[in-house]
């Protein structure tokens, strides 16, 4: 059996297609019936024009020397176009819809090893890959996690795989950890993270049988998909104030450790309770602060507030707003 090369198009190319076809003009002189342009070329393949350019087409016309008529799909993609000529426009997508390398250039279909190698961490031999989606538009968090999560559970999968072939062990483990993870992996069952929810969940079920493992930090775990929460072998809780957390929280946690959880609002900076096969018991204990400790990003309101009113330039601050 042979399989054929998969072709892949990017987004640009697909709605130069769509938009193409929305505006096709067929050419209806003797021996013509095919799309024609402005100039009377006769398009004799669409995927050999309409991929790589807009083109402009004869008007339609009922007269003998000039008889043309619109193509079965001409208007039929109005709203659609226009729809994707807004998202493309976009300034804030273009890091999904416009990727481009350190030297300005755009990724192609071959460089999905070097992608492959970034996320991963072999790019630049990291130990750590951040991927920041602090400025990620909401109406595409969720498919932003959707194909960060399935591109490194898909590597790992295949790399298990052939490791296995060769009856030997995955030695390459990675870990995904999810940061403020109630933003996209919510326990509410809402369309717009769906998505994400359940390939993370996928993770979290399936993920280990293949060296991916996940850690999930939020502020609020009563907010988290529960479904995540069970697939957990460890649990560290910091303070929490909120009754709806603790209790969350206590129902995570084995019965032999619901004593030592009553103490989860009581918590000094950097105290934690411990709880899953990292421990023999459940325990109490003080987490090492990094070196160097991160800047804080809180603002001190209350000093702020006596100081007199600061100059700035809010014309800097536009221009970024408008360049992100």
């Amino acid at each position: 059996m042979t399989y054929e090369t998969p072709v892949y198009f990017s987004i640009e190319e697909v709605y130069r297609y769509i938009a193409n076809m929305n505006r096709e003009v067929i050419g209806r002189l003797e021996g013509e019936n095919k799309p024609k342009l402005s100039d009377g070329t006769l398009i004799n393949d669409r995927k050999d024009h309409y991929f790589d350019i807009s083109c402009t087409f004869v008007p339609p016309s009922t007269a003998n020397a000039t008889k043309a008529t619109v193509g079965s799909f001409n208007g039929e993609f109005n709203r659609f176009v226009s729809r994707l000529e807004t998202k493309l426009s976009d300034k804030r997508l273009r890091f999904l819809l416009q990727t481009t390398k350190a030297d300005g250039s755009y990724f192609k279909t071959d460089d999905f090893e070097h992608i492959m190698k970034q996320f991963i961490g072999y790019l630049n031999q990291a130990n750590v890959t951040i991927v920041d989606l602090s400025g990620i538009p909401f109406e595409v968090l969720s498919i932003t996690v959707i194909l960060v999560s399935r591109l490194i559970f898909d590597f790992c999968f295949h790399y298990s795989k052939l490791r296995q072939g060769q009856e030997v062990l995955n030695d390459v483990p990675v870990m995904i950890v999810c940061e403020e993870a109630h933003n996209y992996i919510p326990q509410r069952d809402d369309a717009a993270y769906r998505s994400s929810r359940k390939s993370l969940e996928r993770i979290a079920k399936e993920g280990r049988k293949y060296g991916l493992s996940l850690m999930v930090v939020s502020q609020r775990p009563s907010e988290v998909s529960e479904t995540i929460f069970a697939q957990c072998n460890n649990f560290l809780a910091l303070r929490l104030t909120n009754d709806t957390d603790q209790n969350y929280v206590k129902r995570l946690f084995p019965d032999n450790s619901n004593g030592i959880t009553n103490i989860l609002p009581n918590l000094a900076p950097g105290e934690c309770v411990v709880v899953g096969d990292a421990v023999l018991l459940p325990a109490v204990v003080q987490m090492s602060l990094p070196n160097p400790e991160p800047q804080p990003r809180s603002v001190c309101f209350h000093k702020e507030w006596q100081e007199p009113w600061r100059k700035f330039t809010f014309g800097d601050v536009i221009a970024r707003w408008r360049r992100e």
